[in-house]
């Protein structure tokens, strides 16, 4: 991939992570903690969809990408098949309007004409999901981010509006928001995909295909819904526990963490082509070392940064949300984690190993659902964040050491020693409601630096690397 293709991949999510930047602060002064709460179940819901309903064909479009010739007709085979098992959920989702209504959101009014908002958007979804891997393993862009900000750019004109026209901001109101962003992005993603599309439509269903898809995306359905329990059960347990306020809370701290996030979708966009590249091409094992190298430093430098710049968020929200600058550290170590795994999972993709996957997310959700327990009641949000960190800590080490027992040998020490550096800056503002002093986190900051010193004088040789 080259500079320019990687600057296309890139402007997208920074581009989505500043509207998001902006987004949040208006939804906290025009929405109560309650109402984003309520929203935060809404999308949690559509998360899980999301990773169940697919089926693992879109991990399995991935990565068969380039071993088919026909490229149109893996696209028609994977969706087709995902699309039937969106037809029943929708279906469920109707039939059971009261009840999941009732679940997600305590509301027992207008249950049908919501879950008939939650059927759209699930379908929408998942052709989002689809035809953004089109553009993704085509390599546009500047196309992929132009679809990634589709969304964002819906919302934040929404609430602007609704925020110059002083509107009330009820639950409704945020749905209705919610729901439009993603229908807008499911029209922009077919329009950018028209042709491939049309060409997929038009094609036959190949049951070899069909049948490769499968075997590859089976063991992640299990998975897929695990990690579903894994990124939610955070949730569900702060609303349990501690109520809709506080999960409104959790979610605005979440957000401004989305600035990790931004490295987590650049990378996992451009990285899953690159490394099946590079095994065709027989590449050295070197050459993916020191990618995880350079993401390690990376990440670690942004989080140390942002933790120390971490008290400036209270300018910028009411003094209900004010607890979001203690949660932040730990809400950035699960987009850390899990972008730091998808350098070392390699092997197991590799290797066509998925079936460890459903291993790799049981275990961590058990984790975070104990620590759920034990934790919410005495800290509220704050043990709901340590808890998803930790989990997603041991995510990252069972996806290293699995992948390094059916691919290659590596040594992991530094990855992990910065892994629990991490976690400990992280834990106590999420669990005594006070900051770190700044010479800890800076201290902790140069370490890390110190460990990697010959990556950073070697500068030279990851710019080789992108540009080959």
């Amino acid at each position: 991939m080259n500079l320019a293709k990687l600057i296309g991949f890139a402007i997208g999510p920074f581009a989505a992570a500043a509207l998001g930047l902006l987004s949040v602060p208006l939804m906290a002064w025009i929405f109560t903690p309650e109402v984003i709460g309520q929203i935060t179940m809404f999308n949690t819901f559509l998360a899980g969809t999301a990773l169940v309903l697919t089926l693992g064909l879109d991990q399995a479009y991935v990565r068969e990408y380039h071993e088919v010739e026909n490229k149109t007709q893996l696209l028609r085979s994977v969706l087709s098949l995902s699309f039937v098992v969106v037809v029943v959920a929708v279906i469920a989702i109707i039939i059971f309007n009261q009840s999941l209504v009732k679940l997600l959101f305590s509301l027992s009014n207008n249950t049908l004409l919501i879950a008939s908002g939650i059927a759209l958007a699930v379908i929408v979804s998942i052709l989002y999901r689809f035809l953004s891997l089109v553009l993704r393993m085509q390599e546009r862009g500047f196309h992929y981010s132009l679809l990634q900000v589709s969304a964002k750019v819906t919302l934040v004109i929404s609430l602007v509006l609704l925020f110059i026209f002083k509107g009330e901001g009820d639950f409704y109101i945020a749905f209705a928001f919610s729901c439009t962003a993603l229908v807008v992005a499911a029209i922009v993603a077919v329009l950018l995909t028209r042709k491939e599309c049309y060409l997929a439509l038009t094609s036959s269903f190949n049951k070899k295909i069909t049948q490769k898809a499968i075997k590859f995306g089976t063991p992640l359905v299990v998975s897929g819904f695990a990690y579903w329990g894994l990124i939610s059960i955070d949730r569900w347990a702060i609303r349990y526990y501690s109520g809709l306020e506080q999960l409104g809370i959790y979610s605005v701290a979440y957000s401004f963490a989305a600035v990790m996030a931004i490295f987590q979708q650049v990378f996992s966009t451009i990285w899953a082509p690159i490394v099946y590249r590079w095994h065709q091409q027989g590449t050295n094992i070197k050459q993916f070392l020191m990618v995880t190298d350079w993401v390690v430093i990376i990440l670690s430098s942004v989080f140390f940064m942002v933790v120390l710049a971490s008290p400036l968020i209270v300018l910028f929200l009411p003094k209900t949300y004010q607890g979001v600058v203690y949660l932040l550290p730990a809400c950035m170590l699960f987009p850390v984690f899990y972008t730091l795994s998808e350098t070392t999972v390699v092997g197991i993709n590799i290797a066509r190993k998925t079936n460890y996957a459903i291993v790799i997310t049981v275990l961590p959700l058990f984790l975070n659902l104990l620590l759920c327990v034990l934790l919410i009641p005495v800290f509220s949000a704050g043990g709901a964040a340590v808890a998803v960190a930790a989990a997603f800590g041991l995510y990252l080490i069972l996806r290293t050491e699995i992948s390094k027992k059916v691919w290659q040998q590596f040594n992991s020490g530094k990855l992990y020693f910065v892994a629990l550096l991490l976690f400990v800056n992280a834990l106590w503002p999420a669990l005594t409601v006070s900051s770190l002093p700044w010479y800890l986190t800076l201290t902790s900051l140069v370490i890390v630096l110190s460990l990697y010193s010959e990556r950073i004088y070697n500068l030279k040789t990851i710019i080789r690397a992108i540009k080959s």
